[in-house]
């Protein structure tokens, strides 16, 4: 039996409605004083640390959770897993004190070369053998947060490269932690088919910063994170968010999110099954709404009606279900 026939197997026997899903939370900075887009306050932290307890979120840790997911084994209601991104000096001092008094867990991605060369404002191996030997996850972000997807050919030399790249970093945390997780979190969240058949080779776990959840028909090498700083930063709608189930579509049939020739980029995407109101499935892309094309009972398409800008954009697509939002998110990359 193919390997596409297994899957078409596995995705007919998933319970879409059982306690199946993990929401992820990405923070970088929790300070008074650093870069907006990426920063969150420590009363605001503190805020969604509370707000969580006192609206029966569970915080869990994302390995376990992860674990459970693909061994189709249950997770509790409203499933909720915190990461924080490259390393920063102000979430030893700042969040991981808190977190310790609540006794939750999280992960911390780490690039390797500021930890190694004590750049002024990233953490120190000792703070982050301490966070380790209180349950944090540890785990790759590369060595130089380089954007990876951004170079003049994506060719098998690039893709050597950025191998090394992450094997390495993977390498120094070791010598430094000790066993860590083969998970990387993709710098700026960029990445492209290939680099995920690349981790896929070698059963490695890739986190994205585009919106939704994880469920067992997720895509493995490209699973998604809800930023919860800047401009996300309010609770009112990260709380909607972290109410949301993924979409179930086929996440592995997905186009390229690197934009090389067609601007504005066409998506196309599949539900597994159908769904009760998938009629009334929409799409938001740089603050419009868009209704999407239905090419058949369960594919569908939607394509913005301008070029999308240099840089990251979205497609966020949201359907309507029992209790909250089935939510799916495609970042893309326009590199000219």
């Amino acid at each position: 039996m193919n390997r596409y026939i297994k899957y078409l197997l596995l995705m007919l026997s998933i319970n879409l409605n059982a306690a199946e899903t993990v929401n992820v939370l990405i923070y970088h900075h929790v300070a008074p004083n650093t870069p907006p887009s990426t920063t969150i306050s420590i009363e605001t932290f503190t805020e969604h640390l509370d707000a969580l307890s006192e609206n029966n979120f569970n915080v869990v840790d994302l390995e376990w959770a992860i674990n459970q997911i693909r061994d189709g084994k249950p997770l509790p209601e409203a499933a909720v897993a915190i990461t924080f991104d490259d390393g920063f000096a102000d979430i030893y001092h700042n969040a991981y004190p808190l977190l310790l008094e609540r006794k939750l867990p999280f992960t911390l991605f780490v690039a390797t070369d500021a930890i190694d060369k004590n750049k002024k404002g990233m953490m120190s191996w000792d703070m982050i053998r301490e966070m380790k030997a209180n349950g944090a996850v540890i785990a790759n972000h590369t060595t130089d947060h380089d954007y990876l997807v951004r170079k003049d050919k994506l060719d098998s030399e690039w893709l050597n490269d950025v191998w090394n790249n992450i094997s390495k970093a993977q390498s120094r945390l070791e010598e430094e932690v000790g066993e860590v997780p083969k998970w990387l979190a993709y710098p700026y969240g960029e990445y492209n088919n290939e680099l995920k058949k690349r981790l896929l080779q070698d059963n490695w776990i890739g986190f994205g910063q585009q919106s939704g959840g994880i469920a067992l028909y997720s895509d493995f090498q490209a699973l998604p994170r809800f930023p919860a700083a800047g401009i996300y930063s309010n609770w009112k709608s990260l709380k909607v968010k972290l109410q949301s189930k993924p979409l179930p579509i086929n996440y592995k049939n997905l186009p390229d999110p690197i934009i090389d020739e067609t601007n504005p980029p066409l998506l196309k995407a599949t539900l597994l099954n159908k769904m009760p109101r998938q009629s009334e499935l929409a799409c938001f892309i740089e603050g419009d709404s868009y209704k999407p094309s239905w090419l058949s009972p369960l594919e569908y398409s939607v394509q913005a009606n301008h070029p999308l800008p240099k840089g990251r954009s979205r497609y966020n697509c949201t359907m309507p279900g029992e209790g909250g939002y089935y939510w799916f998110s495609l970042q893309w990359l326009n590199r000219k």
